[in-house]
């Protein structure tokens, strides 16, 4: 299990029965998710901390988790971890939002997001992960929760 780094709040997913610890900031954004009936895998409010409290945490066992850079690279982005069908719905919706529109839809531009699908080795042939890995600046997560959450 991954090392807890940020305050947390333990919730139960709606797609499972077994209680997962939510970062404290990430925690009513998840539960937005969650109510759209989609799925999370796992989320981090700042993806640069928590790996570097990991690596100071453990001993080095060679080289560190990820490239030089990564730390200083991820501090202050909020990570979702998301089935592909979820994470592409989520996407969209995010596509048609004023606020949002140019984050989801223009990479590498300042505020931009980051959103990967890695390509694994299954042992026979390659394959894409069942997951869409979605990297955002931390200081949108409140303002991504109030644009999810569905219109009265």
């Amino acid at each position: 299990m991954a090392l807890q780094v940020h305050p947390s709040t333990t919730l139960v997913p709606p797609h499972q029965e077994e209680a997962v610890l939510i970062d404290n900031a990430m925690v009513d954004l998840v539960r937005v998710i969650w109510a759209r009936r989609w799925q999370t895998a796992a989320c981090c409010q700042d993806t640069g901390e928590a790996v570097e409290a990991e690596r100071n945490a453990v001993e080095p066992v060679g080289e560190p988790t990820g490239n030089a850079g990564f730390i200083e690279y991820y501090r202050g982005w909020a990570w979702l971890k998301m089935p592909h069908g979820g994470a592409l719905a989520l996407l969209s919706d995010l596509a048609t939002d004023d606020q949002f529109r140019e984050f989801v839809t223009t990479r590498w531009a300042q505020g931009s997001w980051r959103l990967h699908t890695p390509v694994v080795w299954t042992g026979e042939r390659f394959t894409t992960a069942a997951f869409v890995q979605i990297y955002f600046p931390s200081n949108q997560i409140v303002a991504l929760t109030k644009a999810l959450i569905p219109d009265e």
